[in-house]
């Protein structure tokens, strides 16, 4: 059997292609495609190369230096809140937000009248102190590497556009804890942006580290003990955002290459 990315004779990839995070990220999607599990399981090693990582308490803490409300948010963003909402069952009482950010979920929730449980962790602590601030609950500095909760804790846990900040080498774990905290039964709603085309990239702005196809995002969350259920895609226009979505779901159809990916998947 041959490289996946260069032909060579050596399976799932040779050397060289080893070396090049993008590569490898591409030899990821083709496996997940194809529903080569084991084979995917092996590429989740250290010793495959990795885009390198800027996140950072301090990267965050800029990022998060301006005021922002939902309101002001671009149409990308609502939607992407509005379908993930969307996906918490109705008896949710315990809800955890992994990568809190500013809270634009937290008050979207507000919103509509919810008054879940709340609890939130960010690696950035301006992150922290906005959320402490704006709404009532548990938020907490902390590293999705090291998530500080029990088993069977919560009902719902989210991470809205935080897995692409993942290393690879560490995802398959931070599923499973994810697992390991979520109730029998509890579900797991997370989003990430699709078709990057990170290669083509001269400065990595938003610090991913990873490049997800639906694929690929699913068969994760079956390695790690998920049951995939709801799934939605989203675009990024940027103005007229509605009519443009209409037109490129029902007339344009191949014009358009979708931009995000909202996924709820069951603990097994």
């Amino acid at each position: 059997m041959h490289c996946i990315t260069c032909d060579k004779n050596k399976y799932p990839l040779c050397s060289n292609c080893s070396r090049n995070p993008y590569f490898v990220e591409k030899a990821r999607r083709v496996l997940a495609q194809k529903n080569g599990l084991k084979s995917l399981k092996q590429l989740y090693s250290e010793k495959y190369a990795e885009i390198k990582n800027y996140n950072t308490n301090s990267f965050w803490n800029i990022k998060f230096s301006s005021p922002v409300s939902y309101a002001n948010e671009p149409s990308v963003t609502k939607e992407r809140i509005k379908i993930a909402a969307s996906y918490i069952p109705r008896k949710t009482k315990r809800l955890l937000d992994i990568g809190t950010g500013v809270g634009l979920i937290e008050e979207y929730l507000g919103s509509q009248g919810k008054t879940y449980e709340i609890y939130g962790i960010d690696i950035s602590q301006k992150s922290v102190n906005i959320l402490k601030k704006k709404f009532k609950g548990d938020f907490r500095k902390g590293s999705v590497y090291s998530l500080p909760y029990g088993k069977n804790s919560f009902d719902v846990v989210l991470a809205l556009e935080v897995l692409e900040h993942i290393s690879p080498s560490k995802i398959l774990k931070v599923l499973g804890k994810v697992n390991e905290i979520l109730k029998p039964g509890g579900v797991f709603i997370c989003s990430v942006p699709l078709n990057e085309r990170m290669w083509g990239l001269t400065v990595n702005e938003s610090s991913h580290l990873r490049e997800y196809s639906p694929e690929l995002l699913e068969k994760e969350l079956i390695i790690s003990g998920f049951r995939p259920a709801g799934k939605s895609f989203i675009y990024a226009f940027p103005d007229h955002y509605v009519l443009k979505s209409l037109i490129a779901r029902n007339i344009l159809t191949k014009r358009w290459d979708f931009n995000d990916l909202i996924l709820s998947a069951k603990k097994i």
